[in-house]
């Protein structure tokens, strides 16, 4: 019973968490997804396990386990494929572009699935962000509502908490 009593507590501290951004009158977290989009070259294909593995350009390998395997039997070794994935998100504010803010911290640690970030651009139209993270990295997200982006702004600080779920589709490069 002693080991799931940490769990516990980081699960409240988490369901809390945009209560309390919500409270400090930063926007309430909303829901959103990243789409990344590459073109490669076929180095290995798994008919039976739905998995590829992909070189780009420079050399760079990935393994993806494609959750849409429509165009998997047309995928050969050499061939040029198009990789999409799409992951969901939930963002939450923490602090404002003026600094002020709860300060919260994601009680999980900074992994794949939580990001901390910057906001650097923002389409209110579309609601599509440009964030920045620690790292430097800047990546895009679409808030799911336009509407509930309204009261972001660049400069402000948010933490992206990427679904562990990621959908991904191979398809012939065209």
């Amino acid at each position: 019973m002693k080991a799931k009593a940490p769990g516990i507590i980081a699960g409240a501290l988490i369901v809390a968490a945009p209560l309390v951004s919500f409270a400090a009158g930063l926007p309430a977290p909303f829901e959103g997804s990243s789409t990344l989009q590459a073109d490669g070259f076929v180095k290995s294909v798994d008919q039976v396990k739905h998995s590829v593995t992909v070189l780009d350009a420079q050399g760079g390998e990935a393994s993806f386990n494609i959750t849409d395997p429509a165009n998997l039997a047309q995928i050969r070794q050499g061939g040029k494929v198009h990789v999409r994935m799409v992951r969901n998100a939930v963002i939450s504010v923490t602090r404002g572009a003026d600094g002020h803010g709860n300060g919260a911290q994601s009680t999980q640690p900074n992994t794949a699935r939580n990001v901390s970030a910057e906001v650097q651009t923002i389409d209110h139209a579309s609601g599509i962000m440009a964030l920045k993270s620690a790292n430097g990295a800047v990546f895009h997200i679409q808030g799911r509502e336009p509407a509930k982006v309204a009261g972001v702004a660049p400069g402000m600080q948010v933490m992206v908490a990427f679904a562990q779920q990621v959908d991904v589709a191979v398809a012939p490069a065209q």
